[in-house]
């Protein structure tokens, strides 16, 4: 039983870090509509326009992450299942795929689940902080001067 159990072990990781990438996504989507919010109150205040340059540039960051928390929650998806049907994710096999789209260097090969999780729960923890940010821009741009 205690085998069965660390052979499960990677899809249970694989479907936890999806879940936490789901939730990023909807973190950095609201992150980026109080980032855009920040611009056009910034744009149609009487402040410096540079001034919105700030929240502009978070949006950009912003709007990567969102891009890379989706391809990220979709290949954790995939190792979950691949765990799954085989007892243990395909590592190397993502790898080489990522490899041949130029995504990764050679020297990232190899990595195992738990420092591939710890990655993308890094990604999540970026955009709860940047969403926070944005957040608090949005906050004191709006407050009457």
């Amino acid at each position: 039983m205690r085998e069965d159990s660390a052979r499960n072990t990677d899809a249970w990781t694989a479907h936890a870090v999806a879940g936490a990438l789901s939730g990023a996504i909807w973190m950095a989507g609201t992150g980026l509509a109080f980032g855009l919010a920040t611009v056009w109150l910034l744009a149609t205040a009487t402040l410096p326009r540079w001034l919105t340059a700030v929240p502009l540039l978070l949006a950009l960051a912003q709007f990567w992450l969102l891009l890379r928390v989706a391809i990220d929650r979709h290949l954790f998806e995939a190792l979950a299942t691949s765990a799954n049907r085989h007892g243990a994710a395909d590592l190397a096999g993502l790898d080489t795929a990522l490899l041949q789209l130029g995504w990764i260097a050679p020297s990232r090969q190899g990595r195992t689940m738990a420092d591939r999780a710890r990655g993308a729960l890094r990604l999540v923890r970026i955009c709860g902080a940047l969403a926070a940010i944005q957040l608090v821009l949005t906050f004191l741009i709006s407050i009457p001067g």
